[in-house]
């Protein structure tokens, strides 16, 4: 009796670790696949999904350009939005602030040297507003599928 009671529990913990591995194992390929799933801007750069759509794009002298988009693409006016970007660089944390120019907000200084080092994009609807964080890895490299900077990739690779 005492042996059967040792086998089902055994069982029935192998089962729960199996499980377990199942669940985790999908987690970790959902949170792969999404590595690309989102949209790409008109411009070349990574479309956030905000309201309305910003796009973020890194310029040849590594300055970055934010232009707001309608759900069809369609330039929209910088209104109250306010956005900053953290980069986490070898330097440290530098933050990089933006002004309003014509129809977009540019940062005031470039992003740090290199590349391969995490951004945090925040944006504002109005200054007093929540922030909505975007994460993602400042890759300037050319994908050979879309041709696009990797940060801005919607490839599926």
């Amino acid at each position: 009796m005492k042996n059967s009671f040792r086998i089902l529990t055994l069982a029935a913990s192998l089962c729960a670790g199996l499980a377990f591995t199942a669940v985790a194992a999908e987690r970790a390929g959902d949170q792969a696949e999404h590595a690309h799933k989102h949209k790409g801007g008109p411009n070349g750069g990574r479309l956030l999904e905000t309201e309305p759509h910003a796009e973020f794009f890194v310029e040849k002298d590594r300055s970055v350009t934010i232009r707001f988009f309608s759900d069809d693409l369609k330039p929209v006016a910088v209104g109250e939005q306010t956005v900053t970007v953290l980069a986490d660089a070898k330097e440290g944390k530098i933050k990089v602030e933006f002004d309003k120019s014509g129809d977009a907000l540019k940062s005031k200084s470039p992003l740090p040297a290199g590349d391969g080092y995490n951004l945090v994009v925040q944006v504002r609807a109005k200054s007093d507003a929540k922030p909505q964080n975007f994460r993602f890895k400042l890759d300037l490299a050319t994908c050979n599928e879309c041709k696009r900077p990797e940060y801005a990739c919607i490839c599926e690779h």
